[in-house]
């Protein structure tokens, strides 16, 4: 779920809406898990992938409607299909987000993670879990739906970063200063090493 509001609008908008499918195969009696995922037109892309995973099943031959699951990260490139799905927006949707995303101060552009069980109370803005929240680094995930031409995609990621320019003129303008390349050279070697040490307690 891709949000934004522009500083000093009171409305926010959602900007896209991503469905991830995660990868399973169905067994059909005789093939084994191997076979499965290299006749697969897209698992076979990640086959490797899926075969050091499932190194030890590999060769065992998944019964009749057998379903395994082949991952249950949401990266497309472990397998998962990313659907655009923002005809799911609805003024509710909208409505219930934006009170969540002002709970934020000074969040304007990002991304919600989200897990929804019922597409029927979700569309109405209701029963729906945020697990992750991503800030104006985050990507408008629907551009890795295959179905879509790859100008479609790149149409996408140049509406969002207009959105990510006119946030920061309107910031600006409201008499925010931003950061000096210095600073910001600062806090990417900040981050790199947080993301060092914490790799290391892991």
């Amino acid at each position: 779920m891709f949000y934004y509001r522009i500083p000093g609008e009171e409305r926010g908008r959602i900007f896209s809406i991503t469905d991830k499918v995660f990868p399973v195969v169905v067994g059909d009696g005789r093939s084994t898990l191997a076979e499965l995922i290299w006749s697969h037109p897209r698992y076979r892309m990640q086959g490797a992938v899926f075969l050091t995973r499932h190194a030890a099943v590999a060769a065992r031959v998944l019964g009749s409607g057998e379903v395994l699951a082949l991952g249950f990260a949401g990266n497309h490139c472990q397998g998962t299909l990313f659907r655009d799905e923002t005809h799911l927006v609805t003024p509710e949707l909208e409505a219930a987000f934006d009170a969540t995303a002002k709970h934020f101060d000074g969040f304007f552009v990002g991304r919600f993670d989200v897990r929804e069980a019922d597409e029927t109370e979700f569309r109405a803005g209701r029963g729906f879990a945020i697990v992750e929240l991503n800030g104006a680094t985050g990507e408008s995930t629907n551009l890795y739906d295959p179905s879509w031409p790859l100008w479609c995609a790149y149409r996408t990621l140049f509406r969002q970063w207009a959105l990510l320019f006119r946030t920061g003129a309107a910031n600006r303008a409201r008499g925010h200063r931003p950061a000096t390349v210095r600073e910001l050279f600062g806090l990417l070697r900040a981050h790199d090493r947080e993301s060092v040490g914490g790799a290391h307690t892991k």
